[in-house]
């Protein structure tokens, strides 16, 4: 018989204790132990929890935390498996900087009972963060309960669903601000330099009235023509109409966006080349935008780990003024994804907005040609 969970706890907690409690062989560096949260990270299956192990590690050596690295496989026999390491990193002080990790996978009836074996490990006087990797429902008890234990919830749209993701914030909201966790999603920070690109287009004093003049929008995805746009594209639309004031409308079935001035924006959406495992990746991005006798082009492409920036402006009969830059994308591995994440403010209005308004897209069409 497998031990039951307050057992495997117990063993847990002693590991633990031992990390720290023996002193360092001679030769070897002292150890500090650090803890600034308790990252919280569930996965939709072992072999997924697993892949995330070395990610978290990785995490841990520039965020000290406690880190509860989960599996669920609610189907198998009942079980709590553990295993305790130690992630250290050298500290300014000549002392090793420690973190702790425990990998848990938990089976059967024992998946249900999920938050009060986190609940046993985690730290009592630090925030916590919890990463939730799969469809998320909010009446999920195991969810819900650690949910609501936590500062915020880190989530990903392209694992699970942009429904899900609304969802999510639409139950949060129905909580009281000062114990509402914060909502943070991967596939929203992989886009924070197409955001900052899309804006970059009307830095210049004369172009700034033109941000309420765009005319269209053009967004490219890897992906076979005909599929629908993914979870990066639909968030990128979503942050420029919550940003611009655009409301969406339908004409038989074809999305249509119009601007606070009642005018309509030309929407192509387009998918090329194969897609990635992680889901359809942005490719391009374009936005063009007139008023009077001044107008704008502007557009991204990504270039191998490089996204190439250019814009058109012309005015009255002079001579288009074009800029060309290139800009290094960010790492989008997940160890760099998840750190940058965690970074950020717990509250995260725009995505919020945006979610929320690209859910009320259901039912749109929003196939790339």
């Amino acid at each position: 018989m497998s031990p039951g969970p307050a057992a495997v706890i117990g063993r847990i907690e002693g590991e633990l204790r031992a990390l720290w409690a023996a002193p360092p062989a001679p030769g070897e560096m002292p150890k500090s132990r650090a803890c600034t949260m308790n990252l919280v990270l569930v996965a939709a299956s072992v072999d997924i929890a697993r892949e995330w192990v070395p990610v978290v590690d990785e995490v841990l050596q520039g965020t000290p935390a406690r880190a509860l690295v989960v599996g669920l496989d609610p189907d198998g026999p009942d079980a709590l498996e553990a295993d305790v390491s130690g992630v250290c990193t050298p500290g300014d002080a000549g002392a090793l900087l420690c973190s702790e990790r425990v990998s848990l996978v938990a089976r059967g009836a024992v998946s249900v009972r999920l938050p009060s074996v986190v609940a046993g490990l985690t730290v009592t006087d630090v925030p916590t963060t919890l990463v939730w990797l799969g469809r998320v429902h909010p009446d999920d008890p195991v969810f819900a309960a650690l949910a609501s234990d936590a500062t915020r919830i880190v989530l990903d749209a392209s694992r699970g669903s942009l429904a899900g993701l609304a969802d999510v914030v639409y139950w949060l909201r129905t909580k009281a601000p000062a114990v509402r966790p914060g909502v943070a999603d991967l596939t929203w920070v992989r886009l924070s330099t197409w955001q900052e690109l899309c804006a970059r287009i009307f830095d210049e004093p004369r172009l700034r009235p033109l941000a309420e003049r765009v005319t269209g929008v053009t967004i490219v995805q890897d992906g076979s023509v005909g599929a629908p746009l993914g979870p990066q594209g639909t968030l990128l639309l979503g942050w420029l109409a919550t940003r611009l004031g655009w409301k969406a409308a339908s004409l038989a079935g074809k999305l249509r966006l119009v601007r606070r001035d009642g005018a309509t924006i030309a929407v192509t959406l387009r998918s090329q080349g194969p897609g990635g495992n992680g889901g359809p990746s942005l490719r391009a991005a374009s936005i063009d935008a007139a008023g009077g006798d001044l107008s704008v082009h502007g557009e991204m492409v990504r270039e191998d780990g490089t996204a190439c920036w250019r814009t058109e402006i012309r005015s009255g009969s002079s001579e288009p003024q074009r800029i060309e830059q290139r800009v290094r994308l960010r790492d989008e591995a997940s160890a760099a994804l998840l750190d940058r994440t965690l970074h950020r403010p717990t509250q995260d209005p725009a995505l919020e907005e945006a979610a929320t308004w690209v859910d009320a897209l259901r039912g749109e069409e929003l196939a790339c040609g």
